[in-house]
């Protein structure tokens, strides 16, 4: 924001009032605009239903001269970086998934272990009461943490190949958000590739995966019901997401904008956030029912659930030894997300 100090001086003289003089100065220094970056397209999911009406709240009770600005479509920076433009300033606020950076948020991951996070909400839960009492403090002290959330559970879909069981997935090549996922898919038979969310489309038109698992939006945001109309109901895993700020910024802020911050972020806001997702994962399920062209393989026997229960025992082995190899003991977060969705 540009500030004609020379006017403001005039201006100022004029009404003989040296405070006020002051007062506009200070103002006129503070006032600037925030980007917050999405790796998303503007009419994206998540630019358009969480991002942008976050930045519409906060804007409306912010001091004036201060706004928040969406940057979509990748502009400041590509999806894996996202966290790396917030922590630098690039960007002072941005949608990051966890998953893209291995290692960075290792205990984070928690949520794509099989039931943890079947949805939104569930894994949100898991999310925000692990951070407050302290157990992943420590991946996030770089940030102050606008929401932190999960996806609703990932499903399966497939280009040509109907999937009941683990056994058809035998061979299959499958985008995956991280390496954990990737491991998840190996159990089940197939190979996980590593792709970036945009991307996703242009390699399953060209056989490169023969299917991804992911969430009912793709099917929106992403017209994967043109490339991959096999769907399978199986909420095999789910990633985790965050909107973090730069840690200067919010620091900068006047009290006042503190606070408009402070009530827009944290818990109560993660839950908002999964409250839009599972709803809107819902409102595609119907629009895709009721397209002709999409083959929902769903209302599995007990005997199928049971193949897939069997094939994924050793899930949150392979999670713990993940977290090894980062040099982090994951054994007391895997036992009080599983105390708090109450699976053991």
């Amino acid at each position: 924001m540009k500030i004609n100090t020379a006017n403001l001086v005039q201006k100022t003289v004029k009404t003989g009032s040296v405070l006020l003089l002051s007062a506009l100065l200070a103002a006129a220094a503070q006032a600037r605009e925030f980007r917050v970056s999405s790796f998303e397209p503007a009419q994206g999911f998540f630019s358009s239903k969480i991002i942008t009406p976050w930045i519409e709240q906060v804007n409306a009770r912010l001091s004036e001269g201060n706004r928040f600005r969406l940057y979509p479509g990748s502009i400041l920076g590509a999806p894996p970086a996202q966290q790396e433009l917030v922590k630098k300033g690039v960007a002072d606020v941005a949608l990051v998934v966890q998953g893209y950076s291995p290692g960075l948020f290792p205990l984070t991951s928690i949520a794509e272990v099989p039931r943890i996070a079947p949805t939104s909400a569930d894994g949100t839960q898991v999310l925000n009461q692990l951070l407050a009492e302290g157990a992943l403090q420590k991946e996030y002290d770089d940030y102050k943490v606008i929401a932190l959330f999960t996806t609703h559970g990932y499903r399966v879909f497939s280009r040509e190949k109907a999937v009941r069981v683990p056994a058809d997935m035998q061979g299959m090549k499958l985008r995956t958000p991280s390496p954990y996922v990737s491991k998840l898919v190996s159990m089940l038979g197939g190979s996980g590739v590593s792709i970036p969310a945009p991307q996703v489309y242009e390699n399953l038109d060209r056989g490169v995966v023969d299917g991804v698992l992911w969430v009912m939006d793709a099917y929106k945001t992403f017209r994967l019901n043109e490339v991959a109309p096999q769907l399978t109901m199986t909420q095999l895993t789910a990633s985790p997401l965050a909107i973090l700020m730069n840690k200067a910024t919010y620091s900068a802020l006047s009290e006042a904008d503190k606070k408009v911050i402070d009530e827009l972020s944290g818990e109560a806001t993660s839950r908002w956030v999964a409250s839009v997702i599972d709803n809107y994962d819902a409102d595609i399920e119907t629009l895709m029912r009721n397209n002709s062209n999409v083959s929902f393989n769903d209302q599995l026997s007990a005997q199928e659930v049971a193949q897939w229960d069997k094939a994924l025992s050793g899930a949150e082995n392979e999670w713990l030894e993940i977290q090894k190899s980062f040099g982090v003991d994951g054994l007391p977060v895997l036992q009080q997300a599983q105390k708090i969705r109450q699976l053991n």
